[in-house]
């Protein structure tokens, strides 16, 4: 019952927490610019129509239901949130988890997803091509722990800028590629950029 509710973009973003937090219970953080925009369309055609609203399909729309079936469906206690990812995602949800890491949450998944956006809107934004969701494992490391895979460190101050997601609607795609580099920086936007190495 639980999969036959779940859209193509829940399924993405299930298949790729699923075999980071194996069988762990972690808080976790999604961040998207548009969430369900095919189920927000499919439901405001529906208005324009004048029928009725499914209440099911409602709750499946708004911003915090992929976390929520996440959360279902996985078993996870531990607190689930939904960021509005805004003109720089990468940078919303990366702050937002740098700062759940500094007090003092040990580790959390951060996931970025994103959809192709209905015709309607593309006058007005660019929309990503294919779905694409992007899951990271995080933890905070420190003088007594052993840093392990990858290293992540927020920096202010960059000179380089980043292009909005509304102006580069694959912004997922060179975090993707610095981590399979394994090293180098990335812009974020506002003057931020991430530094990534891998010991």
């Amino acid at each position: 019952m639980q999969r036959r509710r779940l859209s193509p973009l829940s399924k993405a973003a299930m298949a790729t927490a699923h075999p980071l937090l194996a069988g762990r219970d972690m808080p976790v953080l999604c961040c998207s610019v548009h969430g369900e925009a095919r189920r927000t369309y499919a439901l405001l055609q529906d208005v324009a129509a004048g029928e009725p609203l499914s209440p099911t399909a409602f709750g499946l729309s708004v911003h915090n239901a992929i976390v929520g079936q996440l959360s279902i469906s996985l078993g996870i206690h531990s607190p689930a949130m939904a960021l509005a990812g805004g003109d720089f995602p990468l940078l919303s949800g990366l702050l937002e988890a740098t700062g759940m890491l500094a007090e003092g949450v040990p580790e959390l998944l951060l996931q970025f997803y994103e959809e192709p956006l209905p015709e309607l809107y593309l006058h007005n934004t660019e929309s990503p091509q294919r779905i694409c969701a992007t899951t990271l494992h995080l933890r905070a490391i420190n003088d007594a722990t052993q840093s392990a895979g990858y290293t992540a460190e927020l920096k202010n101050g960059s000179p380089a800028d980043a292009d909005s997601a509304f102006a580069r609607s694959e912004y997922q795609l060179p975090l993707i590629a610095a981590l399979v580099d394994g090293s180098g920086c990335l812009p974020l936007g506002q003057g931020w950029q991430l530094t990534l190495g891998r010991d």
